[in-house]
């Protein structure tokens, strides 16, 4: 999990909860938390998709679409693991005279491709509709 995961399941959920509405990226910005800069790298990656409407111009902004409630967070998830260059994760060094540092990079490598297995196939089964439900189960007192 990362930012741009949370960041692109915020604003799904938002903009589901609120269908008719369009947000520019400076109003969404403040109520996900985050800077204009960061929605907008992931705005544009779910514009891809076609998981929101996005419009441009002074009534421009985004918006729900038929699309955005059935997206499902292993789709998101993908999305947005795709590109981690966070630099360096692993540890050890293949020319090593250390057998456990030449192999340690590799074992720790399918760990990780297991933990992503078990993620994907986890979200598979959650949609933003069910985000949406679950939150306003925890908090019923959101103001606009």
């Amino acid at each position: 999990m990362n930012l741009e995961f949370n960041i692109a399941v915020h604003l799904l959920t938002f903009l589901v909860k609120h269908p008719d509405a369009r947000y520019s990226s400076g109003s969404l910005s403040e109520r996900i938390c985050i800077n204009p800069v960061q929605l907008r790298r992931v705005t544009r990656k779910l514009n891809d998709q076609h998981y929101l409407d996005a419009s441009r111009g002074k009534y421009g902004g985004y918006q729900a679409n038929e699309v955005t409630v059935d997206v499902n967070l292993a789709d998101l998830f993908e999305l947005f693991n795709e590109e981690r260059s966070d630099g360096r994760i692993f540890t050890g060094d293949e020319g090593s005279d250390c057998e456990i540092s030449r192999e340690i990079g590799t074992t720790m490598s399918k760990f990780q491709q297991k933990e992503n297995d078990i993620l994907i196939n986890y979200y598979k089964s959650v949609k933003i509709t069910d985000v949406l439900d679950d939150v306003l189960k925890e908090d019923i007192h959101e103001t606009i």
